[in-house]
């Protein structure tokens, strides 16, 4: 099998474990218990690969690490191990499929070293100072976390927290915010732990969590991961943003356009979960002047089928965008309690574009209270639109009651000497929602009509009752 099989999603977690291995190597010795816990991570990682992403290679250049079809790697720890393999020269590295833990343990060790180049060494003497520090930081993050851990008392807990701001500070400011966020992890999973936490400790760390929120390069690393690839890592970084809460919302609809579906999927179903605290937000995002991102609030009102968003949902029918009229009208649907009923009832009066919405949209909801108003709008003697009114006799068939299949046989009925052209769409569309209801009744109707008049009144009965009849043998 050549290289380069495995895609990028294949050998993120590998890439990982590896960055964190080199790290552990790098402040620790050979023998040490987190230098062999990181290594059985790294072969862990290797094992659950794929079979057709057991032999891969990955290439450095200057603006990160890349698989060789040049798909670029953005998961955790790909820049941190692209910088690695430059600084060694090693500007392609190959995996094989037979690589064993021996092969990467020494691996581990070739990179964890400093590059014995004397010219680098000279040029990055400042450069291996400040790893060094870093590194250095990084160390305390982890001791300072693990003894955050075993606080039960909230003054030794604020002296351990002050200490894990402090690396979080040196770490941000170098660029490290995937090393910082392993902080917000530990302060969510305190603040949301009633079994084993005070509710004072619970507050501090909610609270430190907050602050830390307030670092916009750090709640970007808690979003990347919470949409990254791996399956625990991207439910623990969204337990996360729930705990910031409200902090977390604006970046999170900025995180909305972007292009890639997984993405948004995942940004959405935080804020569905995060609730009441980013109504208020998606509310005003309703409100911009930028008409996507209006739009892309009355979906997200939708989908987080809060009833509080109703009014201004309502509001957003009038507004001079149809598209985003549109939205709130499907968005009303999804929400579908009485509030919403009404809201898509009242826009039924609004201008033809957003009453043939509504009035869809309406069949949908199959809402008793929907039923009189389509019946006046689908009625003989209404002087809305074509489009309307039609719209209002398939939302009478969705509908389906012995109201609606009264109301609609009066419109396959009326067959006027005069203006039966005019009427032939709206008896066609009569026939068809009759066909939907289905039962005796229907198809006596449709019987009626299947061998006599108009032509294409004809021709919808008899295709109607054709699939009515299909219907009922599928059941029996």
């Amino acid at each position: 099998m050549q290289p380069g099989k495995a895609t990028a999603h294949d050998v993120a977690p590998l890439v990982f474990e590896l960055t964190r291995a080199i790290r552990a190597r790098r402040g620790n010795e050979a023998k040490h218990t987190s230098v062999a816990e990181a290594l059985r991570r790294c072969e862990a990682a290797r094992q659950r690969l794929p079979a057709h992403a057991r032999e891969f290679a990955l290439e450095a250049n200057d603006t990160g690490l890349f698989l060789p079809s040049g798909v670029r790697l953005t998961g955790p720890g790909s820049d941190e191990l692209a910088a690695d393999l430059r600084a060694r020269r090693m500007l392609r590295l190959v995996l094989g499929g037979q690589t064993d833990a021996g092969e990467l343990t020494r691996l581990v060790e070739t990179l964890a070293r400093e590059p014995e180049s004397e010219a680098r060494e000279a040029a990055s003497t400042s450069n291996a100072e400040r790893n060094a520090f870093l590194t250095q930081h990084i160390a305390d993050l982890v001791r300072s976390l693990s003894e955050l851990e075993r606080c039960d008392d909230l003054a030794s807990y604020n002296v351990t927290a002050n200490r894990v701001e402090v690396s979080v500070d040196v770490l941000l400011r170098a660029k490290r915010s995937i090393d910082a966020y392993r902080a917000a992890l530990v302060l969510a999973r305190h603040a949301a732990d009633r079994d084993q936490r005070s509710d004072a400790i619970r507050r501090e760390a909610g609270d430190r969590l907050g602050r830390l929120a307030h670092r916009g390069e750090l709640l970007e690393a808690v979003i990347e991961q919470a949409c990254g690839p791996s399956g625990l890592a991207s439910v623990q970084a969204s337990q996360v943003l729930i705990a910031i809460g409200a902090l977390a919302v604006p970046r999170l609809l900025r995180s909305l356009s972007d292009r890639k579906e997984g993405v948004r999927a995942r940004v959405t179903q935080v804020l569905i979960a995060l609730g009441d605290a980013a109504l208020a937000q998606v509310i005003e995002e309703l409100a911009a002047q930028q008409p996507e991102r209006a739009r892309r609030a009355a979906r997200l009102l939708g989908e987080m089928q809060n009833p509080r968003g109703v009014s201004f949902l309502a509001d957003a029918l009038s507004a001079p965008d149809t598209a985003l009229a549109r939205e709130a009208a499907q968005a009303l649907v999804r929400i579908g309690d009485d509030a919403a009923a009404q809201a898509l009832i009242s826009g039924l009066a609004r201008a033809d574009d957003i009453a043939e919405v509504c009035a869809g949209c309406l069949g949908g909801l199959k809402h008793p209270a929907s039923l009189p108003a389509l019946a006046a709008l689908a009625d003989e003697r209404s002087k809305r639109a074509e489009g309307v009114r039609r719209a209002a006799i398939a939302s009478l068939g969705r509908i389906g009651s012995p109201a609606a299949l009264a109301r609609l046989t009066k419109i396959l009925d009326h067959a006027p000497f005069f203006g039966a052209a005019k009427l032939r769409p709206l008896r066609v569309a009569a026939a068809q929602a009759i066909g939907q209801i289905g039962g005796n009744s229907a198809a006596e109707v449709l019987a009626a009509h299947a061998g006599r008049g108009d032509s294409e009144v004809r021709r919808a009965c008899q295709e109607a009752a054709r699939r009515l009849a299909g219907a009922a043998k599928r059941k029996t």
